[in-house]
């Protein structure tokens, strides 16, 4: 099977959060200009588009980008359907079976990269609970964020760090169908960075 690319390309107009840093891509020399080489400059917030958290997002003494383990990013990984759910609560997971480390939560509310959402649906403090005791160590979502988009307090932040589960926002799962994958997503290693951009890919597990 291919892989399959569930990143949202860093266009400029992908939409980020308001008031925060838009995505800028320009030459700041070019061939087509005469220049020997092409060069670009790159700028966007650590928090546009594919990306995760670092705990020093939400914790003023919290760990930054560094420490994010690669290794939870890449392995198998469970893709749950949560479609048309405003509160992402336990029964949406198929308790019936064992857990991966890697659960990604396709919601399809945030259809158009270039709009950012007016709303999301999140998960009830019952599923995250449900969530750590099934031992799972990162979870995704196809949202800017894990939590209500203006939560001053980032409860489910909070209490998905404590139960050890990484961050992965803003991914693209609007062509994977619910199942078991194999995932392979690498963080950029920004030292000191409350984030970090995401490259992910994903590629379906042959259960024959």
């Amino acid at each position: 099977m291919n892989w399959i690319d569930v990143t949202r390309p860093l266009r400029q107009d992908l939409a980020g959060w308001p008031g925060d840093t838009s995505v800028l891509l320009e030459q700041r020399w070019s061939r087509a200009r005469g220049d020997s080489v092409t060069v670009g400059k790159f700028q966007q917030s650590l928090h546009t588009g594919t990306h995760c958290d670092a705990p020093i997002h939400f914790l003023t003494d919290g760990p930054a980008a560094e420490s994010l383990d690669p290794t939870l990013l890449c392995g198998p990984a469970l893709v749950v359907d949560a479609r048309g759910c405003e509160l992402i609560e336990p029964f949406a997971l198929d308790q019936s079976q064992p857990c991966p480390q890697r659960v990604l939560l396709r919601t399809d509310a945030w259809p158009d990269s270039r709009r950012f959402p007016a709303r999301i649906p999140v998960m009830s403090p019952d599923t995250i609970c449900l969530l750590v005791e099934a031992g799972v160590r990162l979870i995704g979502v196809d949202l800017p964020s894990v939590d209500p988009l203006d939560s001053p307090l980032l409860a489910n932040h909070h209490d998905l760090h404590r139960g050890g589960i990484t961050i992965l926002e803003g991914l693209d799962l609007t062509k994977i169908a619910p199942g078991r994958y194999e995932m392979l997503a690498l963080p950029l290693l920004i030292p000191g960075a409350d984030g970090a951009p995401v490259r992910a890919l994903l590629r379906k597990v042959d259960r024959n």
